[in-house]
């Protein structure tokens, strides 16, 4: 049966944790769209020519590895990264083609969809990642999307500077979540975790959370592997877990990216920009702590008092701020349930799908109209039991 839409992303032939949102994002614009979803997997070309000579347990990682080796030389000699996900051939045409690419570089995999630009009436990107300190750097990527008749972009401060490199027009799109796992109305649990931190964290705060774990009846739940380095077994059981953590959680870090010293301090370079951290702790209705960017974006998307309570990187005192919320349960609670409600108004992934729609003019299909009610009576379910 011919579909209206083409989805497409490289997650699976990632599979870092982080690509978890863009698989996020196309799982559910394929549920509310008469859509064909394509993700292919990594192209293990080592295992089919080299098998007799390569580890039994674990051919997927020597791909990986020999994939960026590859990456790292091609930039040294000044060419683009080699595309490293199985190919595919299209076999009808379709309206609309979006692609879900995490950064400048996965634009490259468009060459493994083989004649997408001319099966696919309208093309849509949407980039999770791009920093106005790599622009320079990216510019044979961002040269893929001229291909694209709209790009959406997660960082806004590039936008102003995006027509010297690409003459698609490019406007800012907020990440979001799966409102109907983040959401704690459906299944309410007890919130048994202190805090969570999870990503990169400030080591000041962390030093202070750790000593409160040691010496009281306090659960502070974070990373202990190195993140960036992360394989996902499952897509859906990880962003569920992720949902179901937060749902349990108390107090839940969350700061700017340019407000933390880490090994991406360079590339971010004091730009403000939207996480998708934010979404994901305010869906699940904890109380967030941290710093909030200091971007219109932040103020158009977190509308509400006390979004983020204020606790600065440099701060001395977390355990004081945590008393003193604990000290007014009826405000935390306050402060959860608009958490929690507002997602559920405003940054599920169907309202994102919705503005891409009209951005393009497009309708949308009925099902998206269907998932949007489903998620406002939730939240005024919530309101009511207030």
């Amino acid at each position: 049966m011919k579909r209206r839409t083409l989805v497409a992303s490289e997650f699976n032939a990632k599979d870092r944790a982080h690509f978890a949102l863009a698989y996020e994002f196309c799982r559910i614009v394929a549920e509310c769209e008469d859509a064909d979803l394509i993700a292919p997997g990594i192209d293990n070309y080592l295992t089919r020519h080299f098998h007799a000579i390569l580890p039994k347990h674990d051919p997927h990682n020597v791909q990986r590895d020999f994939n960026r080796l590859t990456s790292a030389i091609r930039k040294g000699l000044g060419l683009r990264n080699a595309p490293t996900m199985e190919h595919v051939r299209l076999t009808q045409d379709y309206d609309l083609f979006f692609f879900v690419a995490w950064s400048p570089q996965s634009l490259v995999e468009l060459s493994r969809i083989h004649d997408w630009r001319g099966r696919c009436k309208v093309a849509v990107a949407y980039l999770f990642e791009l920093w106005s300190s790599t622009l320079e750097e990216d510019r044979q990527y961002l040269k893929l999307l001229d291909q694209f008749d709209h790009v959406f972009l997660l960082h806004s401060a590039c936008i102003p500077r995006l027509p010297q490199y690409t003459r698609t027009p490019c406007s800012f799109l907020a990440t979001a979540v799966d409102g109907l796992i983040a959401t704690p109305y459906l299944s309410p649990v007890k919130r048994v975790i202190d805090v969570y931190s999870i990503g990169n964290r400030a080591a000041k705060i962390h030093r202070q959370l750790l000593k409160l774990a040691e010496e009281r009846d306090f659960f502070y739940l974070y990373d202990t592997l190195a993140s960036t380095d992360s394989r996902v077994r499952d897509w859906h059981e990880h962003r569920l877990l992720l949902a179901n953590i937060i749902r349990r959680t108390r107090y839940f870090m969350a700061f700017s990216p340019a407000a933390l010293a880490n090994s991406k301090s360079v590339t971010v370079a004091g730009e403000q920009v939207l996480p998708a951290r934010f979404f994901e702790g305010a869906a699940g209705g904890a109380v967030m702590l941290g710093t909030a960017p200091q971007c219109a974006e932040f103020g158009e998307h977190f509308d509400w008092q006390d979004a983020v309570i204020e606790v600065s990187p440099d701060s001395s005192s977390v355990a004081d701020v945590i008393g003193e919320l604990d000290a007014n349960p009826r405000r935390t609670e306050l402060l959860r349930r608009t958490n929690a409600v507002r997602c559920l108004e405003m940054h599920d992934w169907v309202y994102r799908w919705e503005h891409i729609l009209v951005t393009i003019g497009m309708e949308p299909f009925p099902r998206l109209h269907i998932r949007k009610s489903l998620l406002r009576q939730i939240a005024a379910d919530a309101m009511a039991l207030a």
